[in-house]
């Protein structure tokens, strides 16, 4: 184990990037020498999650190998000419053939087209990720990538090669035309080449499958297609399921059953045999799965508008060139939409009725609906979403994630971009904080004073709360855009709305020293929860409509914040959580020594959907300033809450700046609270001033005029006196605690000022023995 990325003397995750490997749980007993290796290193470059201080998992997908060298640009929707290759990257989870395009929340929830129901097909076979041209001497060599390859002879992908005066019918019953002067047809180890003037058959070719990789390869032949010398000539390609049988396109039909697609709509009489068509450049980055376009033209039958020109001079002579600034060539800045690779993939595709960790029956996921006592566990609850943990498999499945990010044209300062990280809210994807105008992403980027990258994550579906693959996968998204961008770990912020909200308070709560600030937008108290029970039903004494996961609960975490400012919006009256829930927060804010913001919107600014989308980013830009976090701390409080841990996943909270290896006393889940003052930083608590109160109204986009009332108190810095070689300490339910003396400027034989309510062992990193206090 490399001791210096993971943490020393505590129980961690080794997160094994193969492929179906989860992780293996691994203990470590610290030495002296690596506790005094890891009290060299600052607390901030430890602060934060195991899974995000992972090296890059592997991705089978994204990996090339024999004739193809060229990276991928992992970068939805582009294309590139690299190492002698022409890239075109699809994106995930677009799937989802003709329909009609809706908005959220049914555009999330409701299909277009529908797989089989054999769970073989994982709800994603037809997902093209990637399509890729090599000229060799004697053929054209393409590879085919996918989302998800359980059996390779389930899916077929039509490539056009060539123009025609007028559009052709695509081979094999596909119910689509598109021009071509010639179509290779690939399915499973098969390519067939067909005349696309006369339909004939002309020739059948073998294909390559890699299923490790989830790629197929077959080259053309010269005899079939030659493009050498040619500098624009005209590619497309789709993708749809395949009736080995009968040799042809699976058609959709109106209600899928095992071995049949559904979803073509009553009116469609010859509905296209496509789920997923290359080459679409001008999707829209609005749209949740940026198919939008794709489910209209494939409505008509028609997808001449999908294609793209390929200049095979610059491929015969390997000029790279990312046609940055050119249509469907890779952007710099702007909203841009990664893929990335995640650590874990306990199963490929979206998620089944069959898999492990069903949601209760009554609840309703992004990906399943509504979970029926058909495919749901026996528990019963109404609820969005679920908590998905070990042994469960969340909504989108897969090892490829996605994310969108916007890029200022700022320059970035020298330190680095400052980033702000946001979880959407139940159901939605990215797609949904992309406004017409001063939207999250541009209000916060664009500032001069302070460039910022904005990310919002698809977090397994963001109906998982935030637990488990979903609440890991903010911290791997993070990790990824850390790898393309140069980022501020000082100016790290975290927001969400909703249910994102309930998870950006939560992780911003679990990892206090990773994150600078926090903002809350209308969040909720427990997780989960479900309209007109918020508040209600669950205030009673036991559960009753709602099943909340055990220890879910943030209020009493809030401590943890001592060190972390933190803005919170609610309405009043708010048509979906009700005031007393985010107010219950804001009186602890007020009563403690918070630094902190309380909005209230009032009237019709006060709608849930309305409150953190209507173009108010003002207030919190005004208040986040640059997003710097506070220096080192001589005051560090954490609240240890053991049933937030999903070690599996890499995500234990158990550490807070110079304080580390946090272990609660009991064993049955209760948290625990650690407070220590290092009096040898030379700094004490400032004077807490009283909270003002104001208010005002904002210009809004949906709403022009937003009246809302704010109270608010803002922390001075700390008081310089004089250094002393003391700690002071007091826990509560906290059995040991590692504190680095380095960092908190004391040495090995600093005076311990302990207060506890029972055993504590207390360990000064690279100072020796252990200390134990409270025995007896």
């Amino acid at each position: 184990m490399n001791r210096t990325r993971w943490r020393r003397g505590r129980r961690a995750v080794t997160l094994l990037a193969a492929a179906s490997t989860l992780a293996s749980v691994t203990t470590g007993v610290a030495t002296a020498d690596d506790s005094m290796s890891q009290a060299l290193v600052p607390w901030r470059d430890q602060a934060g999650p195991a899974v995000f201080h992972q090296p890059p998992p592997r991705a089978p997908q994204l990996e090339s190998t024999g004739i193809w060298k060229a990276e991928p640009t992992q970068v939805c929707m582009t294309s590139a000419y690299r190492r002698g290759e022409f890239l075109y990257q699809g994106c995930l989870w677009d799937d989802r053939g003709a329909g009609a395009p809706l908005d959220w929340p049914a555009g999330t929830m409701v299909k277009a087209y529908t797989y089989p129901k054999d769970p073989v097909y994982r709800s994603n076979a037809a997902d093209l990720v990637e399509l890729r041209a090599r000229p060799l001497p004697d053929a054209t060599a393409f590879r085919l990538t996918f989302n998800t390859m359980t059996d390779p002879d389930l899916v077929a992908t039509t490539i056009a090669l060539g123009d025609s005066p007028t559009p052709v019918a695509a081979p094999f019953g596909a119910n689509t035309v598109m021009p071509a002067q010639t179509f290779v047809t690939v399915h499973g180890r098969t390519a067939e080449v067909v005349d696309a003037k006369t339909g004939d058959k002309a020739g059948s070719l073998t294909a390559t499958v890699d299923t490790e990789r989830r790629q197929i390869e077959v080259r053309v032949p010269h005899s079939a297609f030659d493009p050498t010398g040619r500098t624009a000539v005209r590619l497309a390609a789709a993708t749809g399921l395949w009736d080995k049988e009968a040799n042809r396109y699976l058609i959709p039909q109106a209600l899928a059953d095992e071995k049949h697609p559904g979803g073509a709509l009553p009116t469609t009489l010859r509905p296209s045999a496509f789920f997923d068509v290359a080459f679409r450049y001008d999707e829209p980055i609005d749209g949740a799965w940026r198919d939008e376009q794709q489910k209209t033209t494939l409505l008509t039958g028609d997808i001449s508008k999908f294609h793209t020109i390929v200049d095979f001079t610059k491929l015969a002579t390997a000029t790279d060139d990312d046609m940055t600034g050119q249509r469907g060539g890779v952007p710099k800045t702007g909203y841009i939409q990664r893929i990335y690779a995640s650590h874990f993939e306990l199963a490929q595709g979206r998620r089944q009725p069959t898999d492990p960790g069903a949601p209760p029956t009554g609840a309703n996921t992004q990906q399943g609906g509504l979970t029926t006592s058909t495919d749901g566990s026996t528990d019963v609850s109404g609820q969005f979403g679920w908590v998905c943990r070990e042994d469960c498999v969340p909504d989108l499945a897969g090892r490829l994630q996605r994310y969108i990010v916007y890029v200022p044209k700022l320059t970035a300062p020298e330190k680095g971009y400052g980033s702000l990280t946001f979880t959407p809210g139940y159901a939605m994807t990215p797609a949904d904080v992309v406004g017409e105008s001063r939207d999250l992403y541009t209000s916060v980027a664009n500032r001069s004073s302070a460039p910022t990258l904005v990310m919002a994550v698809d977090g397994r579906g963001n109906d998982n709360w935030f637990y488990g693959q979903s609440g890991a996968g903010v911290f791997e998204a993070l990790a990824d855009l850390g790898r393309h961008y140069r980022l501020d770990p000082n100016r790290r912020m975290m927001s969400g709305f909703s249910s994102g909200a309930y998870g950006a308070n939560k992780l911003s709560l679990t990892f206090p020293d990773f994150f600078s600030k926090a903002f809350v937008c209308d969040g909720l108290n427990k997780a989960p929860s479900f309209p007109g029970v918020n508040g209600v039903a669950d205030t009673l004494p036991v559960d009753t409509v709602t099943q909340h996961e055990p220890g879910s609960v943030l209020t009493p975490l809030l401590p943890s914040r001592r060190n972390q400012p933190v803005m919170e919006w609610a309405g009043a009256p708010d048509d979906f959580i009700p005031y007393h829930i985010p107010r219950e927060r804001a009186d602890a804010y007020a009563a403690g020594d918070y630094d902190y913001e309380f909005v209230t919107w009032l009237g019709a600014s006060s709608e849930h959907l309305i409150m953190c989308h209507n173009g108010t980013w003002d207030l919190f830009t005004k208040w986040a300033g640059t997003g710097e976090r506070t220096k080192t701390p001589a005051h560090v409080t954490y609240v240890r809450n053991p049933l937030m841990d999903d070690e599996l996943f890499g995500l234990v909270g158990d550490r807070a700046y110079w304080l580390s290896d946090i272990r609660t006393r009991g064993t049955d889940g209760s948290t625990g609270t650690i407070d220590v003052v290092s009096r040898g930083l030379g700094l004490a608590d400032p004077a807490v001033p009283p909270v003002a109160k104001g208010a005002g109204i904002a210009s809004g986009t949906t709403i022009p005029l937003n009246p809302y009332t704010r109270e608010y108190r803002k922390l001075s810095a700390p008081d310089t006196v004089a250094a002393v070689n003391e700690l002071k300490i007091t826990a509560t339910n906290i059995r040991t605690v590692t504190i680095d003396p380095r960092q908190a400027e004391v040495g090995c034989d600093a005076k311990l000022d302990v207060r506890t309510d029972g055993p504590l062992q207390v360990v000064l990193l690279g100072c020796g023995a252990p200390r134990t206090f409270g025995e007896g």
